[in-house]
């Protein structure tokens, strides 16, 4: 669970870096000193579009930052627990030899009580993101998963049918059956190749799907596909609903609507990778 915590933070962190990459958080000062007066009407209409871009940048860092403070607060509240079982197992004496050293952060000691991020039924996921839901990976879990052969090649969804003793290497099976109507494939892959989306009943509650900012790059489910293609976020609709633009998209400026569990975190931008 810390370990689990503190991942989280890094990720926050890594989003608000990646977001001033895209538009940084600096102001323009020669635009304070501008008479914006005495501009025609086209210029006005770009200086806005970047001030827009701008808030929306800003609002975003904030929410990142908000995230890594809850988090971070959550984190230290679960070490302090730790501590403090552990200060009960001590001896009456006082004497603290036999005491196990607590583990360092950002590794999983399952030795520990509640350091541990899995249980005995589940596995680990590789890609973290405050973005997706932070359960184990069971079987019946669906998953975006990518072949290693496939370079920058595509993900699919696919079904957890194994999860194998180590909690880091898995069996999926395609849902697609062949050109003969059989069963669809199955692939023995390890975490670096899987995302988990959410379950229904996970993707319906706010506080373990939050929406991505508007201008987030993702990785979504083309529609009537069971195939993810790069993605950047538009807005997000009432109902859960992620607007889209596709990258690639022969329309230009086609927006598409994705349910928001098919929406997952980009690989290396939007998600942290995890440490074994």
């Amino acid at each position: 669970m810390v370990e689990n915590y503190w991942r989280l933070v890094i990720s926050s962190l890594q989003d608000i870096y990646n977001a001033n990459e895209v538009v940084q958080f600096d102001d323009d000062t020669m635009l304070k000193r501008m008479n914006f007066d005495s501009l025609p009407d086209d210029q006005l209409q770009t200086y806005l579009m970047q001030f827009q871009e701008h808030i929306q940048n800003i609002n975003k860092a904030s929410g990142s930052l908000e995230s890594a403070s809850k988090n971070l607060a959550e984190l230290l509240e679960q070490q302090r627990l730790e501590s403090q079982g552990k200060e009960n197992q001590q001896p009456s004496t006082g004497s603290t030899s036999g005491v196990p050293a607590a583990s360092p952060l950002g590794k999983s000691d399952p030795s520990v009580s509640g350091s541990n991020e899995i249980d005995n039924n589940g596995g680990r996921q590789y890609w973290i993101s405050q973005y997706n839901s932070p359960e184990p990976i069971i079987v019946g879990s669906e998953v975006a998963y990518k072949p290693r052969k496939s370079g920058d090649g595509e993900w699919f969804q696919c079904e957890v049918i194994k999860v194998h003793s180590d909690k880091i290497r898995y069996e999926v099976r395609d849902p697609e059956p062949d050109e003969l109507g059989n069963t669809g494939k199955v692939f023995k892959c390890s975490w670096k190749e899987l995302i988990l989306i959410p379950t229904l009943k996970n993707a319906s509650i706010k506080s373990k799907t939050l929406n991505y900012p508007p201008g987030t790059k993702v990785l979504a489910r083309y529609p009537e596909t069971t195939t993810f293609y790069p993605a950047e976020v538009i807005g997000n609709k009432r109902d859960g609903t992620c607007r889209l633009r596709f990258e690639g998209e022969e329309e230009v400026d086609k927006e598409t609507e994705v349910p928001r569990r098919l929406v997952l975190p980009f690989p290396m931008a939007s998600a942290t990778p995890a440490k074994k």
